[in-house]
């Protein structure tokens, strides 16, 4: 049974979030500490000697930091709200898990934890520039851009650095707890299904309290997060093909750490816009699902 659970927790999650949504919707506020368990556990497992960047990493840094104002500043004039929710599945952070399913496609794991650990860090230095930049709501409209800036930093940057610094102070005062973090890595698994069961709650029940015409705005950015799903993760097979590691090009620019978005669009624009991180969600996980099958299946061919 738990290894079923394992396999599918995705989907029993997230069905478990639509069909109890009334039941979880409430437990919202917890994301946050959710979200700081995890990356701490995250973090307890990284040493500095994993640091080391090369120039895939950089290629695809620049697709997220300069893909998403691209993207954001094209449809901003038709569609607001699936410009931000295209925004947020650019500028999103490579998945923490993202190392662990490259593995099973046979890719870099070293390469892509690397980059996982920048893409994350640069993360909470990025968002606030360009959140405030863009104006997200989440910020009064009388604050200055600076005033903006320093005000979503509050917000965002304790979320994402905090655990870092404690997991490194961690490992010098209390080295037998940060060991067992460090090897424990299934437990922010869990987490990220337990917040994944509540950000699906919540946001099923905004979409159950939305009027019947924003259906078709749901649908928008549904569809949106699908076609930014696909042109990222085929962004990232070109540029890791080009240095020889198509796998860990493919996840690190297309598998996001969508807690995180999912939060951050709830946090700073208009509900509706969560959608997209959401869908996003469901979209790298097929992606991931037919990668992950058509590699078995050359697997065993191989061995024939």
């Amino acid at each position: 049974m738990l290894k079923f659970l394992k396999s599918n927790a995705l989907f029993v999650s997230m069905l478990t979030g639509i069909v109890f949504h009334d039941l979880f919707a409430w437990m919202a506020p917890a994301i946050k500490f959710l979200l700081f368990l995890m990356l701490l556990i995250t973090y307890c497992r990284i040493s500095p000697r994993q640091l080391k960047l090369k120039p895939l990493h950089f290629w695809l840094a620049c697709v997220q930091a300069f893909g998403c104002v691209f993207v954001y500043l094209i449809l901003a004039p038709f569609n607001l709200e699936l410009a931000q929710g295209c925004l947020l599945c650019i500028l999103a952070p490579t998945a923490t898990s993202a190392p662990v399913f490259a593995a099973l496609l046979g890719g870099s794991v070293a390469c892509l934890t690397a980059y996982s650990i920048a893409s994350n860090l640069s993360f909470a230095f990025l968002a606030p520039f360009v959140l405030s930049l863009l104006g997200a709501h989440g910020v009064t409209e009388e604050l200055t851009l600076i005033q903006g800036f320093l005000t979503i930093c509050a917000r965002v940057m304790p979320l994402l650095l905090a655990p870092f610094f404690l997991a490194a102070l961690m490992k010098k005062i209390t080295p037998k707890i940060h060991e067992q973090l460090k090897n424990r890595q299934v437990f922010s698994f869990w987490l990220w299904v337990i917040a994944l069961t509540i950000l699906m709650a919540k946001t099923t029940g905004e979409l159950l309290a939305m009027e019947q015409g924003m259906y078709s705005a749901a649908a928008v950015l549904a569809l949106g997060a699908a076609v930014v799903c696909v042109l990222q993760f085929s962004t990232g097979w070109y540029l890791g093909r080009k240095y020889g590691d198509r796998v860990s090009g493919g996840q690190g620019l297309g598998q996001k750490n969508t807690i995180l978005i999912i939060w951050m669009a709830h946090t700073f624009f208009n509900p509706v816009v969560a959608i997209a991180p959401a869908s996003y969600v469901v979209w790298q996980n097929l992606i991931n699902s037919y990668q992950l099958l058509k590699y078995r299946k050359n697997v065993e061919n191989a061995e024939k």
